[in-house]
């Protein structure tokens, strides 16, 4: 198993956790919207940067959804997520959690279809034919 395997497996194993507490908080009537959309993003965060690690892409230290996105298309990947979406959705990484600042409407049910075409897109690039959910 060479480096970036091992690295890009780690990665989408922490996916897989921000993916398992979004379904859990998704479920949960009280949980806040912005924590739960928060895992929302982690999770694509962290499958866009799984699949760029698997093919030995260098990207600079970010949370920037639409910067990795544009990356993997550069590189000829074609992310399963929309645009507009990601535009939406990269805000919970950081910006949300400061007051005064008034987070995208996301749907969670678009955010649903979002991490699970994310967790299957990155499964399928770095070759995790077991579908590993760790």
């Amino acid at each position: 198993m060479s480096p970036h395997d091992e690295q890009s497996r780690e990665l989408l194993a922490a996916a897989a956790r921000d993916a398992l507490t979004f379904h859990i908080l998704r479920r949960d009537v009280e949980s806040p919207i912005e924590t739960t959309l928060f895992h929302a993003q982690q999770t694509i965060e962290k499958g866009l940067k799984a699949a760029l690690v698997s093919k030995g892409i260098v990207f600079r230290r970010t949370h920037d959804l639409l910067e990795l996105c544009e990356l993997a298309i550069t590189h000829g990947f074609t992310v399963p997520i929309e645009h507009s979406l990601l535009v939406r959705l990269a805000p919970y990484a950081v910006e949300f959690r400061y007051l005064g600042v008034v987070a995208p409407k996301v749907s969670l049910d678009e955010a649903h279809n979002a991490v699970e075409a994310i967790m299957n897109w990155a499964r399928t690039q770095i070759g995790d034919n077991e579908g590993n959910k760790s």
